[in-house]
């Protein structure tokens, strides 16, 4: 009889860690759909900087860093609204120099998202 218990107990304990498998990677499917739009976002506002940078020569220093927000590039023409569905938001791009090569990382914070890391 302790052998059927255990049986059971073996189905019903891999019937739940299946289930909580399925539920986490559901989870983890619906978040990535949800944040595309975002990372869109910040791609968008990464090019624009890239635009704005080559136009003002705002390039960093080697193994400096240039913080290029939103605003700035409002005012001077490069970008006209950062939104996304009804919800504006606000961003900045760090542009930093690493040696012969520039990285660009844009950040973004609306009403529902905002970038890891993302400094006011």
């Amino acid at each position: 009889m302790d052998m059927k218990k255990m049986q059971r107990m073996s189905i019903i304990w891999g019937c739940f860690l299946v289930l909580l498998v399925a539920l986490l990677t559901g989870f983890g499917f619906l978040y990535k759909s949800k944040s595309s739009d975002y990372k869109k976002l910040e791609e968008e506002l990464v090019n624009r900087a890239k635009k704005y940078v080559d136009a003002r020569f705002l390039y960093p220093e080697e193994n400096k860093a240039v913080k290029i927000t939103y605003e700035e590039m409002k005012e001077h023409g490069f970008i006209e609204e950062l939104k996304k569905d009804d919800q504006t938001c606000d961003g900045y791009v760090i542009v930093k120099s690493n040696g012969t090569v520039f990285e660009y990382k844009g950040y973004v914070s609306c009403p529902k998202y905002t970038t890891k890391d993302y400094e006011k």
